[in-house]
């Protein structure tokens, strides 16, 4: 295989680890999976990914020489500049933990590291629904709400690394309990539990376990309340993105993470909020779209931001 600019790219989830060798047009060429459970302390995460980075390099004809760097995300805070992990959110034993030096000295190839959803707007800003915008906001949609922020082709993180907590704006104070301790937070109201309580105050009929997956499914085989329920929360997620539209006058909105997969169900009123609204023309400018790279949007994020801080030196 020819040698040109690649990176490897990690994203870190509660269940897995991917890990992808990632070509200069933004493919995934090679990819392994990870158990989470087993390399979740931090000496064998990083010896884990270690070896991983070998064996990609290896199954494409290269060695780690070649490689421009090492992209890796993970669901927590995380302070980039150093790359240095805070805190690995339902993950134990991971505090302050140097992780970009300690790959660095297992490889010695560049290593960076950004929060998760960071990276999934950067790589739907370089090759998904994000591409040619000028300044995006990315949200993944699930048991909680992800955000992340590109400007000009950068990620914004802030003063202290946490900007883009879109999923804990407060829509209303009065409102449900949010997992961050706060009431009516975005994620307290759209979210997966969200959903779930929608579905069953609109009295929708189940058996067994009641998931959006099953909501979705239901409601395309024309359940009236199920259907009613994903144009509801199309309504509350566009008052949400109404006030960041507002605030931030993006040009573009992606939307991913697995409830995203209902798109079809819920994108129509979600657009109509936004423009109910928002401001006329910060509204006017913005579009909204549904995310492209799927569940290798992280992978490819990770080596976007390698190639970003690297100009792709190999």
């Amino acid at each position: 295989m020819k040698k040109r600019k690649w990176a490897v790219g990690v994203d870190v989830g509660g269940t897995n680890i991917k890990c992808g060798l990632v070509d200069a047009q933004g493919r995934v060429v090679r990819s392994l999976v990870l158990p989470t459970k087993r390399f979740g302390r931090p000496a064998a995460f990083v010896e884990g990914i270690g070896r991983a980075v070998q064996q990609l390099a290896a199954s494409a004809g290269l060695s780690v020489a070649h490689l421009s760097g090492i992209g890796i995300g993970v669901p927590g805070l995380v302070d980039a500049r150093r790359g240095v992990v805070h805190i690995l959110t339902n993950v134990p034993g991971w505090h302050e933990v140097p992780l970009a030096h300690r790959l660095r000295a297992r490889l010695h190839r560049p290593v960076f590291v950004d929060n998760d959803v960071n990276l999934v707007a950067l790589g739907e800003w370089r090759w998904g629904a994000g591409r040619g915008a000028t300044s995006l906001v990315c949200l993944t949609l699930g048991t909680g709400v992800g955000g992340g922020l590109v400007f000009h082709g950068a990620l914004y993180r802030g003063a202290s690394g946490a900007a883009g907590e879109i999923g804990h704006t407060v829509l209303d104070p009065e409102g449900p309990r949010c997992a961050c301790g706060a009431r009516g937070c975005l994620e307290a109201h759209v979210g997966t539990a969200a959903i779930v309580r929608m579905a069953r105050q609109a009295g929708v009929a189940h058996r067994g376990r009641l998931t959006p997956e099953w909501l979705a499914w239901m409601a395309r085989r024309g359940d009236r309340r199920a259907r009613a329920v994903w144009r509801q929360l199309g309504r509350r997620l566009g008052r949400g993105l109404a006030g960041i539209v507002n605030l931030l006058n993006p040009d573009r909105v992606v939307i991913g993470g697995g409830v995203a997969n209902a798109w079809a169900l819920f994108a129509p009123s979600l657009r109509r909020a936004i423009r109910a609204d928002a401001m006329e023309i910060p509204g006017r400018a913005v579009r909204v779209f549904r995310a492209q790279l799927g569940d290798q949007a992280g992978v490819i994020g990770a080596a976007v931001l390698v190639w970003n801080a690297t100009g792709g030196r190999r």
